[in-house]
């Protein structure tokens, strides 16, 4: 196949049938292009299959741990004001919107597939804990958490400010050239927030300089991403623990990226965001201090399941003082376009019964090397000028 910067143009290819084979996870498709596709496909002869994504999240959304303001950083940091956030938002509503029914309301976790919550009944435990830890939409709940950290409305304007006053602005930021899906959660977010008082709005940013806009502080929020699939927590813990700067903490995470260098005890008596490059040291007992020292530990223990439980004490940080990303469903369908002869391509029936479910959407191992394409076939090779 050909490659297309549109997207647009890319799909006139899938459905003018000029491929074989689509693996969803990396393509331009959304559960909204499904009707199309089955229409074309008597002319196009692909089947439109359905796969697991995988995604502990789908679209999510994540505040700045290191924003540079200072009165907005200790609100972000704050776990009721962002668990009463996340009661805020009708994630119910975005899956039949946005992903059409399928996959699981979640708060936000690593894949449901990882063999951590697969090993036994304490992983199944808690995948469910860290799922349902601040998923439950109650508006007048997140009404009752915010008045209890003062975010109210002091001067009757319908928006509540800042704890001792102030104008309070969360500000949903994402690339301009965010893809549908993450736009129309954003809009249903700032919608929800506003019911309850928050002061939110829409932010599209030029992608030109966004990451290094991020990295040192100036941006409040992310909302265009995911939480994708992989084998386990430790094989890209980045979302877990923050040791790098463009997940929830990228100050902290570039700290962390300086250890053992030279550079990691210079201007220990500078501004943490006048630094260079800015960057944070986690105060003891924080919950990034704590999942650090968790983390440590995971590097040195050669026993698997003595891993596992420590990752489980990471997951419980999160629980009890996140969430530090805020999901919308876990594990929906992703498309996968066969062409018809194509042969041993798995069902998603099939894949369930690979390891840990199988994988559609990974970002940690190679795809689509892990469905044994090596394996496909040409029912009819001459066909095929095989």
């Amino acid at each position: 196949m050909r490659t297309y910067e549109n997207p647009e143009v890319l799909k006139l290819q899938y459905l003018g049938g000029k491929v074989d084979y689509v693996h969803g996870g990396h393509t331009p498709l959304s559960l909204a292009d499904v009707a199309p596709l089955k229409r074309a496909q008597p002319r196009s002869g692909l089947e439109v299959c359905f796969w697991d994504s995988g995604s502990g999240t789908e679209s999510l959304f994540f505040f700045n741990q290191d924003f540079e303001e200072p009165k907005m950083r200790a609100l972000i940091r704050n776990p009721k004001f962002r668990k009463a956030l996340s009661h805020a938002y009708n994630r119910q509503r975005a899956q039949k919107l946005i992903y059409f029914g399928t996959g699981e309301l979640t708060t936000g976790t690593y894949s449901p597939k990882a063999i951590e919550y697969k090993i036994n009944a304490q992983g199944k435990k808690t995948y469910q804990s860290w799922r349902d830890s601040a998923l439950k939409y109650d508006p007048n709940m997140a009404k009752r958490m915010l008045d209890e950290i003062d975010v109210t409305d002091t001067n009757g304007d319908g928006f509540r400010e800042m704890p001792g006053g102030g104008k309070l602005s969360v500000t949903v930021d994402y690339p301009a050239d965010a893809g549908p899906e993450h736009v129309r959660k954003n809009e249903l977010l700032v919608e929800d927030w506003k019911t309850v008082g928050i002061n939110a709005r829409l932010n599209p940013i030029s992608p030109e300089g966004y990451d290094d806009r991020w990295f040192v502080g100036k941006v409040q929020s992310k909302t265009a991403w995911e939480v994708g699939n992989g084998p386990d927590h430790l094989t890209n813990p980045t979302w877990l623990v923050p040791i790098e700067n463009s997940r929830w903490a990228p100050l902290h995470g570039q700290m962390y990226s300086l250890r053992g260098t030279p550079e990691f005890g210079q201007q220990k008596n500078v501004d943490p965001y006048k630094r260079t490059p800015p960057r944070i040291a986690p105060e003891p007992g924080s919950p990034i201090d704590r999942l650090y020292k968790l983390y440590d530990q995971t590097k040195v223990e050669p026993d698997a399941m003595k891993r596992h439980a420590l990752v489980w004490d990471m997951v419980k940080v999160h629980i009890d003082d996140g969430p530090f990303f805020m999901g919308t469903v876990a594990n929906s369908s992703r498309i996968v376009l066969v062409r018809e002869g194509l042969m041993n391509v798995p069902t998603h029936e099939e894949l369930l019964k690979y390891a840990q479910g199988g994988f559609v959407n990974p970002w940690s191992v190679p795809s689509p090397a892990v469905y044994d394409p090596e394996t496909y076939s040409w029912e009819d090779p001459s066909a095929h000028g095989q």
